[in-house]
C-alpha cells in the first residue's frame, strides 16, 4: 500500500492541489496584507474563473494555454467594477469587510444560480492522456495545472521583487503610511493589488473546476482552504501562505488516499486549532506587538 508508485502518485496529486491552494491563498493574503480586507467573496471570484474557463476553453475552443490566463484576465478586469463600487469602501476596515464582502459573496453566488442554474458542469481536461514514467502514472491534466501554476507563481515572484510597482506593493504591505510618505501612490497600488489577487483566484478557480466540478457553489471549498492556508502560514505572510498551501495540498492528498476524506478534514482542522492555541500568528507570520 505504501509502495513507491502509490506514494509518487499521492505526491503528484498533492502538488496539483497545492498549486490551486497557493494561488487562491496568495490572492486572499495579498488583499489582507495591503488593504486589510478579509475577502469572503474570494471563493465567488474563483467560481467566476471556473465559468470563464468553461466558456472560453470548453465552448469557444480557444487553446488551453491561452484560455486559462484569458479567463482569469477576464474575471479580474470585470471585477474592477466591484473594486470601485464595493471593495474601496472597506479598505483598512478589517471587521467591516468581513460582513460586507460576505454579503457580496452571497449576491454573486445566487446571481450565478439565476444565470447558470445550480446544476454541475465539467470543464474538459486539456490533456486526457496518462503518462507512465517508471512506476508512476502521471495525469496530463494535473501536469498542465502544475506547469501553468508554477509559471504564474514565478511571474508573481519576479514582479514583486524586480519591478517598481511590485516593490511598491511590498512597501505598502509593510506599512501603508510610510509608503505614502515615500511617494507611493497607494490608490494605484490598491487597484493593482486587487487586480492581481482576483486574477490568481480566478485562475485557481479554473483549475479547481477542471479537477472537480463547476457549479455556482464551487467557490466555498477554495475559500475555506485559502483561509486555512493563510492561518497556517500567517496572515499577510506571502512565504507563509505558500508553505501553508503546500502543506495543505500534500496532507490532503496523503490522508485522503490512505485514511479517507473524513480523517483528512479532522486532522486539518485539528492542526489549525492547535496552531491557533500555541502559535496564533502562524508558521511564518509575526506576532502583533
Amino acid at each position: 500500500m505504501y509502495s513507491p508508485a502509490v506514494l509518487g502518485q499521492v505526491f503528484i496529486n498533492g502538488i496539483s492541489l497545492s498549486a490551486i491552494y497557493i494561488l487562491v491563498s496568495l490572492g486572499f493574503t495579498l488583499l489582507f496584507g495591503i488593504m486589510r480586507v478579509v475577502n469572503f467573496a474570494h471563493g465567488a471570484m474563483a467560481m467566476l474563473g471556473g465559468y470563464a474557463l468553461y466558456y472560453i476553453y470548453g465552448q469557444f475552443q480557444v487553446p488551453y494555454l491561452i484560455a486559462a490566463p484569458l479567463a482569469a484576465l477576464t474575471v479580474a478586469t470585470g471585477s474592477l467594477v466591484f473594486e470601485r463600487l464595493v471593495y474601496r469602501w472597506f479598505y483598512q476596515k478589517m471587521f467591516q469587510s468581513m460582513i460586507g464582502l460576505l454579503g457580496l459573496d452571497m449576491a454573486i453566488v445566487f446571481t450565478a444560480v439565476i444565470i447558470w442554474d445550480p446544476h454541475e458542469r465539467s470543464v474538459p481536461a486539456p490533456i486526457s492522456a496518462v503518462y507512465k514514467v517508471g512506476p508512476l502514472f502521471l495525469s496530463g491534466n494535473k501536469l498542465v495545472i502544475i506547469a501553468v501554476a508554477a509559471a504564474t507563481l514565478a511571474a508573481f515572484y519576479l514582479f514583486t521583487h524586480f519591478t517598481r510597482y511590485g516593490l511598491a506593493m511590498r512597501a505598502a504591505a509593510q506599512d501603508v503610511e510610510i509608503a505614502e510618505v515615500q511617494g507611493v501612490n497607494t490608490d494605484r497600488i490598491y487597484t493593482l493589488s486587487f487586480f492581481i489577487a482576483i486574477f490568481m483566484a480566478a485562475l485557481a478557480g479554473g483549475f479547481f473546476a477542471q479537477t472537480y466540478v463547476l457549479s455556482p457553489f464551487m467557490g466555498e471549498r477554495p475559500l475555506m482552504m485559502a483561509f486555512i492556508a493563510v492561518i497556517l502560514g500567517g496572515m499577510g505572510s506571502i512565504p507563509g501562505v505558500a508553505l501553508g498551501g503546500l502543506i495543505l495540498g500534500l496532507s490532503e492528498s496523503f490522508l485522503g488516499t490512505y485514511f479517507g476524506g473524513t480523517t483528512s478534514v479532522f486532522v486539518t482542522f485539528g492542526a489549525v486549532i492547535l496552531l491557533l492555541v500555541f502559535r496564533p500568528w502562524g508558521l511564518l507570520g509575526t506576532p502583533e506587538t
